[in-house]
């Protein structure tokens, strides 16, 4: 085991993990100690954002040369710049280049979001330790390979949730649909409840677990199949608190943002402004929202270490 990762060991014991309220604590005590890492986390989401910005710019750009070619060649039909785009719009090749971009430009802020977490982590489990020293480069010099394979295997645990999600939700809505008018029995209507509540449910429990294990994976160098049972545990001691915390920080992930958006372009969007003065406004807004979905993902990180690794202390 790596010198970085046995100083950070004591962070964890056999004990139960903490509150979550306690995890939130550490985790933002843990911020507070690296708060270099909010910068990061914001370049890192910038960058990720910037990375499909290839396939729509290429999209764009052929679908602009159609038209002016095809305009060229019939000058005097009206219809021939929709004729032309409509002609690549349904081109398979055109399709699979700009899907490839997009593919690639996923793949890549993917693995520039595990390298961020494979030493950010580290970091923020190193602050709530107490422990000294960079940690950040070796981190990904070191974790990014386990990391990378937890996260891959949590990817395909919250695929095979939400798939299996979407299966029972629709299976009991073509079942209520189809008795919606004839009634059903009272067994019936508590199986269609149980199914919309295992849809619920489950992807519910299984994100925080993956969340945890990438967590160990990144701490304390676990392997994926150690990582992910220690954080299975760790979910039975607190399924609750997992649970809630996964879905609180998940809506505000989402509505965080969304509202800074909102009450930006509502500030910005009084009278009749040329689209080039706002500009500036718009991308001051659009770097604001970045840093809040940026701090609260930070902030996540420090929360769901604490409660992967951390333990009550007691006394």
């Amino acid at each position: 085991m790596f010198r970085r990762q046995e100083s950070v060991r004591p962070l964890a014991s056999l004990g139960m993990p903490p509150s979550l309220f306690a995890a939130l604590r550490l985790g933002l005590r843990a911020v507070s100690r690296e708060p270099w890492l909010l910068a990061v986390a914001l370049l890192v989401a910038l960058v990720r954002r910037a990375a499909v910005w290839p396939a729509w710019a290429v999209g764009w750009a052929v679908l602009a040369r159609s038209a002016v070619i095809a305009a060229t060649r019939r000058p005097l039909d009206p219809l021939a710049p929709v004729e032309g785009l409509l002609a690549t719009v349904t081109a398979p090749r055109f399709l699979a280049l700009v899907a490839g971009l997009w593919l690639a430009g996923i793949a890549v802020g993917a693995l520039l979001r595990i390298a961020y977490v494979s030493g950010a982590l580290p970091t923020l489990g190193a602050a709530m330790a107490g422990a000294e020293g960079p940690r950040f480069a070796s981190g990904i010099a070191f974790g990014f390979p386990r990391v990378l394979a937890a996260a891959a295997l949590g990817f395909v645990l919250e695929l095979s949730g939400a798939l299996f999600a979407l299966t029972l939700a629709g299976a009991a809505l073509r079942i209520s649909s189809s008795l919606a008018g004839s009634g059903g029995s009272p067994l019936l209507a508590a199986a269609v409840a149980l199914a919309l509540t295992l849809a619920v449910a489950v992807p519910s429990t299984l994100s925080p677990i993956a969340d945890a294990a990438v967590a160990r994976a990144a701490v304390y160098g676990e392997g994926p199949g150690e990582a992910f049972a220690e954080a299975g545990a760790r979910l039975l001691a607190r399924p609750g608190t997992f649970v809630v915390a996964g879905l609180a920080f998940g809506a505000a992930g989402l509505l965080a943002p969304g509202l800074v958006a909102g009450l930006g372009s509502a500030a910005t969007g009084f009278g009749y402004a040329n689209p080039l003065v706002l500009v500036g406004p718009n991308l001051m807004v659009a770097t604001a929202s970045a840093a809040i979905a940026a701090a609260v993902d930070v902030v996540w990180l420090g929360t769901v270490a604490a409660l992967a690794c951390g333990n009550v202390t007691r006394g």
